[in-house]
C-alpha cells in the first residue's frame, strides 16, 4: 500500500478543468473579455477555449471560458471570481468544475 501512495505522489501536479461563465451586456462584451484575459494572464493562466453565447434579443452575452489549472492555482480562480463579480459591467459570474473527458 505504501508503494501505491509513493507512486501516486510522484505522478505530478493534478490539473483540473474549470468553466467560467461571465454574463454581461452585449455592448460591454469586448471590454469584459479584455479584462478577463488580462486577469487570467496576470495569474499565469490562459483559457483553452473561449465562447460567446447571446440571448435571443442579443442584449446579453454569456462569455464562457474553459481554464486548465493546477490545484495550487485554484485560489487564483476564486479571487478572480470575487473580483469579476464586482466589475460594474458584469451581471453574473459563475464557475464550475468540468469532468475530465476520457
Amino acid at each position: 500500500m505504501k508503494k501505491f501512495f509513493h507512486w501516486f505522489a510522484r505522478r505530478g501536479p493534478v490539473v483540473a478543468t474549470y468553466r467560467l461563465t461571465v454574463t454581461c451586456p452585449a455592448a460591454q462584451a469586448d471590454h469584459v473579455v479584455r479584462l478577463l484575459l488580462a486577469e487570467l494572464k496576470g495569474a499565469g493562466l490562459a483559457p483553452s477555449q473561449m465562447l460567446r453565447s447571446w440571448d435571443e434579443a442579443r442584449q446579453v452575452v454569456q462569455l464562457i471560458a474553459t481554464v486548465l489549472c493546477q490545484a495550487v492555482q485554484r485560489a487564483v480562480l476564486v479571487r478572480f471570481v470575487n473580483r469579476a463579480g464586482a466589475w460594474p459591467q458584469v451581471r453574473q459570474v459563475r464557475w464550475e468544475g468540468v469532468a475530465p473527458s476520457i
